[in-house]
C-alpha cells in the first residue's frame, strides 16, 4: 500500500513536471540538435544541404571577423558584469541597512522596473540620452566644464556605453535578488558579532559576504549568459557599428544567418557560444560556490 501511494504521487509529481519539461524541450533541447547538426552542413537558402564535416567550423574558427565580435562580447561582459554584481549588492545593502522598512519595498521596486521595460525600448530611450548633439549624457557633460562626446559613434567609447545599458536594465534584478538574500540572514549573527567587537567591515567580509556567496554565484551565471548573448541594445543603438566596434557573437550570428543566409556558418557560432557558456557555467560552479548553512 505504501508503495502504491508513493507511485501514484511520483505519476502525479510528473504530470504536473510535464508541460515544463516539454518546453524545454521544444525551446532548447530540439534547437540546440538543429544548431549542432546544421554546423556539419552547408545550407543554401533554397533548403539544399550539402554535408561538409568540419569545414565550416574551420571557416568560422579561422576568420578575424569572429574573433573580433569574440573579443567585443569578452570586453562587454568585462564591464557589465563586474559593475552589475557590485552595483546591486551595494544597493541592496543599502536598502537593507538605511531604508526604512516602510520605503524598502517601494525603493525595490523603483529599482526593478528597468528589468521590465523591453530591451529594445531601454535601448531607444538610451540612444537619444547619448544623442551627440541633444542627449542628455552631452548635456550633463556641459553642465560640469565637459566637451560632448559620440557615444555611439566612438570606437573607443561605443562598448562602455552599451555596458550602461546593460547595468541599467540589470541591477534591479539583481538587487532584488541580493535583497531577499539579506533579509534571510539571521540577525543573531550580527548581535553575537557586535557584542565580540567586530566592527561593520569585519562583519561584513566575515558574515554577509560568506552567507551570500550561492546568491553572487548564481547572479554571475545569470550576467555571464545575458552579457554573452547581448543583442537586442547592441541592434537596436549600433548594428553593431561604427566598424564592426559593438558587434559582439550574437549579432554576427544574426547577420551571418538572416543578411547573408549562411546558415551552416551561424550554427557553428551557435554551437560556439552555446560550449563557451557551458563551460565557463561550470567552471564556476565548481570552484565559487561553497555550501552555505545557517
Amino acid at each position: 500500500m505504501p508503495h502504491t501511494y508513493i507511485d501514484r504521487q511520483r505519476r502525479a509529481g510528473l504530470l504536473f513536471v510535464l508541460p515544463a519539461l516539454l518546453y524545454f524541450c521544444l525551446v532548447f533541447l530540439v534547437p540546440l540538435a538543429q544548431s549542432i547538426l546544421g554546423s556539419f552542413y552547408f545550407m543554401r537558402p533554397d533548403g539544399v544541404a550539402r554535408f561538409v564535416g568540419l569545414r565550416l567550423y574551420n571557416r568560422v574558427l579561422t576568420d578575424p571577423l569572429f574573433w573580433s565580435s569574440v573579443r567585443n562580447t569578452v570586453t562587454l561582459l568585462l564591464i557589465s558584469l563586474p559593475a552589475t554584481v557590485i552595483l546591486g549588492l551595494a544597493v541592496s545593502l543599502g536598502l537593507n541597512r538605511l531604508v526604512s522598512l516602510s520605503w524598502r519595498n517601494t525603493w525595490a521596486v523603483m529599482y526593478f522596473m528597468p528589468f521590465s521595460v523591453s530591451l529594445v525600448a531601454a535601448a531607444l530611450v538610451w540612444q537619444w540620452i547619448y544623442d551627440p548633439v541633444y542627449g542628455f549624457a552631452n548635456y550633463l557633460f556641459g553642465l560640469v566644464g565637459l566637451l560632448p562626446q559620440r557615444w555611439l559613434q566612438s570606437v573607443e567609447l561605443v562598448l562602455p556605453a552599451v555596458a550602461v545599458i546593460n547595468v541599467w536594465v540589470r541591477l534591479g534584478f539583481d538587487t532584488m535578488i541580493f535583497l531577499a538574500a539579506l533579509q534571510s540572514i539571521p540577525a543573531e549573527y550580527y548581535e553575537a558579532a557586535e557584542i565580540d567587537g567586530a566592527n561593520s567591515r569585519q562583519r561584513f567580509f566575515r558574515i554577509t559576504l560568506p552567507l551570500l556567496n550561492p546568491q553572487i554565484v548564481m547572479v554571475c551565471i545569470l550576467e555571464l549568459a545575458f552579457n554573452f548573448q547581448v543583442f537586442d541594445q547592441v541592434y537596436a543603438t549600433t548594428q553593431g557599428g561604427p566598424a564592426g566596434a559593438s558587434s559582439t557573437v550574437i549579432v554576427l550570428l544574426y547577420e551571418t544567418a538572416f543578411k547573408y543566409f549562411r546558415l551552416g556558418d551561424a550554427s557553428v557560432m551557435a554551437v560556439f557560444v552555446f560550449v563557451s557558456l557551458l563551460v565557463v557555467t561550470l567552471l564556476q560552479w565548481r570552484f565559487f560556490r561553497k555550501p552555505v548553512e545557517y
